[in-house]
């Protein structure tokens, strides 16, 4: 992707997190970019490549961002709060309506985010609990698989709005209230007592 069209698409996405995706039409696109509605169909041809575009973006950032954590090599308690922290700041910033247009307008896009997320997002779950198994603080009776996809689908239905749809709740608090009740559902005597100490160290967890 030539250096252009990555400005106009990261920008994009910057549009669409803050009003969302069917209420911004390629001419308001064009003119919150300050570019010419020509400028922006020689690099996308209708607005539904640009979204897909804007989700290519997005992934490659949330792959860079967590690698990123991954490589500091924390013990796997840490290294999921890390992880969910990121993805809950993500999270935060994006428009109310996404995954509603997405869903309606979009399909095809949405499909992508799953595949994504059931697939690469499901396997890092699955190595955190296995490394965590390893480690000491997940019980050794845990069945990776199946905590990964409850996991996953527990945090897939509150970015969708299926849980706590109606709840005036940000979703960084969302999360920290969730990783506790997550840990202390997996986690082994050592794991509790880690727990614990990250709580005394952390006021925001």
């Amino acid at each position: 992707m030539d250096e252009k069209k990555k400005a106009i698409i990261e920008s994009a996405v910057a549009v669409y997190m803050k009003f969302g995706i069917k209420s911004v039409t390629m001419d308001e696109m064009a003119r919150q970019l300050g570019v010419s509605k020509k400028t922006l169909y020689l690099h996308v041809k209708d607005k539904n490549e640009l979204v897909e575009e804007c989700l290519n973006f997005v992934q490659c950032s949330d792959k860079e961002g967590m690698n990123m954590i991954f490589k500091k090599k924390m013990g796997a308690i840490e290294e999921l709060l890390e992880v969910g922290r990121y993805l809950a700041k993500t999270l935060g910033s994006i428009h109310p309506s996404i995954f509603f247009d997405l869903k309606k307008y979009h399909p095809n896009v949405l499909k992508l985010i799953d595949q994504y997320k059931f697939k690469i997002v499901k396997q890092r779950l699955i190595d955190n609990l296995n490394n965590g198994i390893k480690q000491g603080v997940y019980r050794d009776n845990v069945n990776p698989e199946i905590i990964a996809e409850f996991h996953l689908r527990t945090m897939d239905g509150v970015m969708k709005g299926e849980i706590l749809a109606d709840a005036d709740y940000k979703m960084e608090a969302i999360y920290s209230e969730y990783f506790r009740y997550h840990i202390r559902g997996i986690a082994s005597l050592k794991g509790l007592e880690k727990l614990q100490e990250l709580i005394k160290k952390d006021e925001n967890l």
